[in-house]
């Protein structure tokens, strides 16, 4: 409680109190979180032999920060220099977050990676870029993944991201409860190996290579169930003009409690269908999607196999 004090009294005789306040409780600051470390990454004045612990003790490479980060750390990423004819410089690295498990344990479940960005929805890739060095921009073996506010480049990869869950032995479980927020994927898009549970991928703009390479979520559950994929929010642009060569999204069965909804596709794929969802195993809700493309078939543009289609519209209206 504050302690009050009478200072004196106004021409008028009432008494003018003044209040002395002393907060005895601190303010938890996100460098204080009991249960876990914030890290930083500069690849502008940052030095992979600092700790990270502080914006001025920063590594200098993403991968530097993941090889000191443990479960819960979140690791906050500086942009790097911007250029008015190409833009941001890119975080060229092919990074991996192992599961550092032990007697069942994921030593590395809940990492968050955070792009410092402007705030509103996805744009141009305004802010982290970052892109491959030979193979795939970010590897992911540990559980809850949290990724927010990064574009990856990934023209020529091999894969943007990739998510490796192992099946049945359950060493590697990167889909697992794992979650895209505000990122953007341009050329190679995001790969999950072998199902999961629980991936949500929100408010992301994935963009074709120039030459129509497709920017896919490709969701992989042949060699291992997949439940509760989420996928909402989200767009998807050509290249350049280019259409795609490929769906959008492509789920291989079984998946099921699928819920793709209130998203954005561009000109009709090469292949014709924006979404390959074929197999009576895969399960779920396709709602509220929007389509650039005119003429369409309800069942040709929308692989659904077992899903439940529902409010999709091209430019001439709601098709069927």
């Amino acid at each position: 409680m504050p302690s009050l004090r009478v200072s004196s009294r106004d021409s008028r005789g009432f008494q003018v109190v003044r209040s002395a306040v002393a907060f005895r409780e601190r303010v938890l600051l996100s460098q204080d979180c009991p249960w876990g470390n914030v890290l930083y990454v500069d690849g502008i004045d940052g030095s992979d032999s600092y700790n990270g612990r502080s914006s001025d003790r920063a590594k200098k490479t993403i991968q530097g920060a993941i090889d000191v980060a443990t479960g819960g750390d979140t690791i906050y990423i500086r942009p790097l220099a911007f250029h008015d004819d190409r833009g941001w410089n890119r975080y060229t690295e092919d990074v991996v977050v192992t599961s550092g498990i032990a007697s069942n344990l994921f030593a590395n479940a809940g990492i968050s990676l955070i792009g410092i960005t402007r705030p509103g929805a996805t744009g141009d890739f305004m802010g982290v870029r970052w892109t491959h060095t030979s193979a795939t921009a970010l590897t992911n073996d540990a559980p809850a993944l949290g990724v927010e506010n990064i574009g990856f480049f990934s023209e020529g990869a091999t894969y943007g991201v990739h998510l490796v869950h192992d099946g049945a032995t359950g060493l590697k479980q990167g889909s697992q409860g794992t979650s895209f927020y505000k990122c953007a994927f341009k050329g190679k898009g995001l790969y999950v190996l072998s199902g999961g549970d629980g991936l949500t991928v929100d408010t992301c703009r994935f963009q074709c290579a120039y030459d129509g390479v497709v920017a896919q979520l490709n969701y992989s559950a042949s060699a291992n169930p997949g439940r509760r994929l989420t996928v909402r929010n989200c767009e998807w642009l050509d290249g350049n003009g280019v259409v795609s060569n490929g769906p959008c999204i492509h789920i291989a069965p079984p998946c099921t409690e699928i819920l793709l909804r209130d998203l954005y596709f561009p000109q009709l794929p090469s292949t014709g269908a924006y979404v390959s969802a074929a197999g009576a195993a895969n399960e779920g809700l396709i709602a509220n999607i929007h389509c650039a493309g005119t003429g369409l078939v309800l069942a040709t543009a929308f692989l659904a196999g077992g899903c439940f289609t529902v409010g999709v519209y091209d430019k001439e209206g709601l098709i069927t």
